[in-house]
């Protein structure tokens, strides 16, 4: 079975995490066995030993997740793993990531509203439509929708297409972190190996690229594997377009607009000839002219566009959300900045608009609980540098397009 096969296999199976925080706990990842007769074994692999069996509709709490197998909360075990084969994922914990946000009764913005929920708000999804572009979820006891683009949780795009849509939808997932996947009751033929897909690789045509199509953006990776000790280089933002160099089995090699050369699944993309569009919120950073105290501090954060947004996240590597963005890329030159916008904001002394420098911390309101609920980094020529959402990660806006404008408060110099 080819990687491609591997792949499209994996990209349903699941991830949970249960609700074992009694009280506090606002919803769970859950996971649901699809199989009868499925061990529980002490360790992630097949010669684990077994300490259970676990049968059709079973549900588990998810502690871990390992390649190819779940690690689930099981009475009486220290540890205890599922092969992620024989398990989806039926509920799924998430965070709203704007201010009043629309819940609806159904999957359109011409249906009734029922509610409103805000940044920070949980939620427990349940499913989604087959373009991806909408989540169900519970809302007070009650089956409803919520657009896709406000909502970010570690394991939504697990996440399954509701049923009734099944025949219609097309897997616009994330790749699963895993090569194989353990078959505990089949054999199949093994995947190819990285060395392997490389032969298979040969240069594209002229002009060949090709536009991501899966919502939460695709990964490039350093090599063409899934495999969890593998780097992700960037994550590239959904409807965006990438050139592509070589053609591989199930893979493309592809370089992006910020210089980034590496990997892509080919099952996320549309491949086309022709002139490369541009992409939609990519500004040009070579012109802009880094002045001011905080000038080598601006440039290094440049070197992080494209990663990730992750919620909470302080790791240049691997994610950040806007805070621990700008908190990471100071404290790489050893200032210590308080962890959220808010607290951010009481920091350093106050700077006019009309006067910003390269370096200097600019503060938004977007909604929420606080009159601060985001923060970037001013870079020069009116732009700024932030980890903007899940679909975008790390990017580089006008300081005075409409949104910006509307929502900035003001701005702190830290040195």
């Amino acid at each position: 079975m080819t990687l491609l096969k591997y792949t499209k296999r994996l990209a349903g199976f699941t991830l949970l995490f249960s609700a074992l925080m009694g009280t506090a706990a606002f919803a769970s990842n859950v996971g649901t066995v699809t199989r009868d007769s499925i061990n529980v074994r002490a360790g992630n692999s097949e010669t684990s030993q077994v300490i259970g069996t676990t049968n059709t509709g079973d549900k588990f709490a998810i502690l871990d997740v390992k390649p190819g197998w779940v690690k689930v909360q099981y009475p009486n075990a220290k540890e205890a793993y599922i092969a992620s084969l024989y398990v989806k994922v039926s509920e799924a914990d998430a965070s709203v990531k704007d201010h009043a946000v629309n819940v609806r009764s159904g999957p359109s913005t011409s249906t009734q509203v029922i509610g409103q929920l805000n940044t920070g708000d949980k939620v427990s999804v349940v499913g989604k439509t087959a373009d991806g572009a909408w989540y169900k979820v519970n809302y007070n006891n009650n089956t409803a929708y919520v657009s896709a683009d406000y909502l970010g949780g570690n394991y939504l795009y697990l996440v399954q297409p509701d049923k009734t849509q099944a025949v219609a939808a097309t897997t616009n997932t994330q790749p699963v972190v895993a090569v194989t996947t353990a078959n505990e009751n089949t054999t199949n033929a093994p995947a190819l190996s990285v060395e392997d897909i490389l032969k298979t690789f040969a240069p594209a045509d002229d002009n060949t690229y090709a536009t991501i199509k899966t919502p939460g953006g695709l990964r490039l990776r350093s090599q063409p594997s899934t495999s969890s000790d593998n780097t992700i280089l960037t994550v590239i933002a959904d409807g965006n377009s990438v050139t592509v160099d070589e053609v591989g089995e199930g893979w493309l090699k592809v370089s992006d607009d910020y210089g980034n050369n590496g990997y892509i699944s080919s099952e996320f993309v549309e491949v086309k000839q022709g002139e490369k569009p541009t992409n939609s919120g990519k500004l040009d950073t070579s012109s802009i002219t880094l002045q001011g105290g905080g000038a080598e501090i601006a440039e290094y954060a440049l070197k992080f566009l494209g990663t990730p947004y992750v919620y909470g996240g302080t790791d240049l590597a691997t994610g950040v959300d806007c805070s621990g963005f700008v908190y990471s890329i100071y404290k790489n030159f050893g200032i210590t900045l308080q962890r959220n916008s808010a607290s951010q904001y009481t920091q350093g002394t106050y700077v006019d608009k009309s006067n910003l420098q390269a370096g200097d911390l600019i503060f938004f309101n977007t909604g929420g609980n606080t009159n601060i609920s985001h923060v970037g980094m001013y870079l020069g020529d009116n732009k700024y540098i932030h980890s903007s959402t899940y679909s975008t990660g790390v990017i580089v806006e006008d300081l005075y397009d409409d949104y910006s404008t509307s929502t900035y408060v003001g701005a702190k110099r830290i040195i």
